[in-house]
């Protein structure tokens, strides 16, 4: 009985923890405005009711021993009686692929039950891991309204078939009075629907690694995904404690004149088996951390120290192949950077609308869909500005094949119903029958920097660690991003030249056409304007405006004084520039630079309590030599 005792045990730690993760989830997430929360939800419930099922069933069979035959052991001798009665106990509730008949009538509604509940856990595989998958490759829900609708979608289906499932078995049992091979036949089923379950699981996960989508970008710094990791636990741990039993059960019940052989091998697969419950139950729910705690005098020195950096940096340890590309990608460029300047077009009036929730919901579809992009084309951001996105590339085709791709994604979002026809610049267009705008429109200006825009300082922020750029080439992008109009993507001639000479080298087929002339007065500067654009979004050239001009009102971060060889012409000329007022969508633009840049020291009897600082930067490049305003 040592088996039957121990799978009692087992299975109750299962039914204990699945029972306390569903009623924490239940109390701490509101369920039904995410169905993924729903879905983990019943995807516990249904395991409790399983694992409560066998356990019942477990102890009362140990307190009423129930009469069996099988198929090896039809005669009533007591010895083979005794035989029968210890592979039962040895295999304790899974024997029931084994038996032929159980007639009593309470267990047969026991094992009916568990049947029913772990079709449902099979079934809500599906379903719970889609989701999961669908999440870490869009880095974003559905929005409430459709979660809702894609959670009673899943009530009815899942629910329909767990029905079907429990209505056949139940018919087949009352038909044939017990528990039956009949009975056990739909066991086998809910065995094959986990297998595929477990297949479905691995492509999802291989999917996401092919594209990318192992890795998230997390302010700025690239990690390993965290939806990417609960999916691959999850599945680590059905393959360790399901997956192996179903394989030797299913092997087991068709080659029945070798099972003495696999007896005691089945036996300690149904220990782990029962134990799969308290498994999924610590990794949904259970600290890491006091796992690691817990699990510390099991574990060698090297192999905790290890587990323990995971922790601290909140992701997968990464192998040296992976760490390489990452590092890569997340480093931002130090020679010629390419800025790409970004914002949102009528964001003041936006959120002005209402209470605000359609727009916070909106800017959170359009930030997850520019950070997720970042890592395909090692894109650095530098600094989000309220709704404007300050990256930077490290080559030109990199940049523009960010800025087509993330234009193409923007406007096939899931955004809210509410958000279109809120504003003309939410509007939806077409050309024809092509859909050419969408959603929140999007500007972008794209500039390369040079040696011969002169010098190029950089500087690391002294509390996020993250470099700022500073120059003549910086203020070029920030004013070619206030350029545009919502939607449009500007760039420079130099950039431009490029296009036009290794077009085939961009893997987004695009169009490039010259919009005109543009003067900085603060560096003295005139350039000349491209537009780039999806060729399949060519329809938006004749709805963008013909002329150049400021779409935002300069902001005081953004004014630069530069200086000739002659330090004289600098010392008189430098902070005197004219800061115009900024408009309220720039006041937020604003302040979230200026908290982004490094504190000044004050210099003794060169400012006044609320005067001016300058500071001045590394000299990373050649050339002329840029300080930066800015107002304290």
């Amino acid at each position: 009985m040592i088996w039957t005792a121990l799978a009692v045990a087992c299975m109750a730690l299962s039914s204990l923890s699945t029972g306390m993760t569903m009623v924490s989830l239940r109390r701490s997430w509101d369920l039904h405005v995410s169905s993924v929360r729903w879905l983990f939800f019943l995807f516990f419930l249904y395991l409790w009711l399983w694992s409560s099922a066998r356990v019942l069933y477990l102890l009362w069979v140990s307190f009423y021993p129930i009469e069996t035959s099988t198929a090896d052991f039809s005669s009533s001798s007591s010895n083979e009686s005794e035989v029968v009665y210890d592979r039962y106990s040895s295999m304790g509730i899974y024997t029931v692929l084994q038996l032929e008949e159980t007639h009593d009538g309470f267990a047969t509604a026991l094992l009916c039950l568990g049947d029913a509940a772990l079709f449902a856990v099979a079934l809500w595989v599906f379903p719970l891991t889609f989701e999961l998958s669908n999440i870490a490759a869009k880095s974003m829900d559905r929005g409430v309204e459709k979660e809702r609708k894609q959670i009673r979608f899943y009530a009815w289906t899942v629910h329909g078939l767990v029905a079907v499932y429990a209505a056949v078995e139940t018919t087949l049992a009352i038909a044939y009075q017990g528990y039956t091979q009949y009975t056990q036949r739909c066991l086998l089923s809910v065995y094959f629907v986990q297998f595929f379950s477990f297949v479905y699981m691995i492509w999802l996960i291989i999917r996401l690694k092919i594209r990318g989508r192992k890795y998230e970008n997390i302010q700025g710094q690239f990690v390993t995904s965290p939806v990417y990791q609960r999916l691959k636990r999850i599945m680590v741990v059905y393959a360790l404690f399901s997956l192996q039993f179903q394989l030797a059960s299913v092997v087991m019940y068709a080659s029945s004149d070798d099972e003495d052989k696999l007896l005691d091998f089945i036996s300690v697969n149904l220990l782990v088996y029962h134990l799969s419950g308290l498994a999924l139950a610590v990794t949904t729910m259970c600290s890491q951390a006091c796992v690691l705690n817990m699990c510390r005098s099991c574990l060698p020195d090297d192999i905790e120290a290890q587990v323990q950096t995971r922790f601290m940096q909140g992701g997968d340890l990464l192998s040296p192949r992976d760490t390489q590309v990452l590092m890569e990608s997340a480093e931002p460029p130090l020679v010629n950077p390419v800025f790409v300047f970004t914002d949102i077009e009528s964001s003041s009036a936006l959120w002005a609308m209402g209470d605000g929730l359609v727009m916070q919901r909106a800017t959170e579809i359009h930030d997850n869909i520019l950070r997720a992009s970042l890592m395909k084309y090692r894109g650095y951001e530098i600094t989000t500005a309220g709704d404007a996105f300050q990256l930077a590339f490290h080559t030109v085709r990199e940049a523009v094949e960010y800025c087509l791709d993330v234009q193409l994604q923007l406007l096939v979002a899931n955004w809210p119903k509410e958000l279109h026809g809120m504003l003309p610049a939410t509007r939806k267009q077409r050309a024809g029958h092509r859909l050419i705008f969408g959603g929140l429109r999007v500007r972008m200006g794209i500039h390369d920097a040079v040696e011969a825009d002169g010098a190029l300082i950089l500087d690391v922020h002294a509390v996020t660690g993250k470099m700022i750029y500073t120059g003549a080439s910086e203020v070029i992008a920030n004013e070619i991003g206030d350029l545009g109009d919502g939607g449009q993507i500007l760039v420079t001639k130099r950039v431009a030249d490029w296009l036009v000479m290794y077009e085939d080298l961009v893997a987004i087929d695009f169009i490039v056409d010259r919009v005109g002339e543009y003067a900085i007065p603060q560096i003295k500067a005139k350039l000349e304007v491209y537009q780039v654009l999806p060729e399949v979004l060519s329809g938006r050239k004749k709805m963008f405006s013909s002329t150049l001009k400021k779409r935002r009102a300069t902001t005081a971060s953004s004014l630069y004084s530069i200086a000739s060889s002659n330090r004289s012409r600098l010392s008189s000329n430098a902070g005197q520039l004219p800061i115009p007022l900024p408009l309220p969508e720039q006041q937020r633009r604003r302040l979230s630079r200026a908290q982004l840049l490094p504190p000044t020291d004050p210099v003794a009897g060169g400012l006044s309590r609320f005067g001016r600082v300058q500071r001045s930067f590394l000299r990373i490049d050649h050339g002329s030599f840029y300080t930066r305003a800015t107002s304290m």
